[in-house]
């Protein structure tokens, strides 16, 4: 199950791994030194606490946003993809085109004018011999 039928993969929901950062297990935020322990059940009331108020505060928070959240990203990618189809794209084509126009004159004006004169002046200049004395 995935993209392939139309519909979100729901085991595996960051099959990309783009937001690997957020993983924030318990251990990965508190830890006690080994001088210094708090009671067994304030570490195990802690835990709980966090992976208990962690989820239902997600879960909370996703229920009522997502579906903005998923609206405004949906239109910004719409409207970025019509710019670069209907507007970006073809205005770089319309640049190459005419970029290429203009290296082909400034090719041609630089082998029929500049090419013969400073081939001349390096023919020139290459005879000077400078001698130390």
């Amino acid at each position: 199950m995935g993209e392939e039928d139309g519909r979100p993969d729901m085991v595996n929901r960051d099959p990309n791994g783009i937001n690997n950062g957020l993983m924030a297990a318990f251990e990965e935020v508190f830890g006690e030194p080994e001088n210094l322990h708090s009671p067994e059940c304030a570490w195990k009331c802690g835990f709980q606490c966090y992976e208990g108020s962690r989820k239902c505060c997600y879960a909370f928070i996703t229920a009522i946003s997502t579906w903005c959240a998923g609206l405004t990203w949906g239109c910004c990618y719409a409207m970025m993809s019509c710019c670069m189809v209907w507007w970006a794209t073809p205005s770089m084509k319309l640049y190459k085109i005419c970029t290429d126009c203009c290296t082909a004159y400034y090719t041609a004006y630089y082998e029929c004018c500049l090419v013969p004169i400073t081939s001349a002046l390096g023919a020139c200049f290459s005879r000077i011999k400078v001698t130390q004395g």
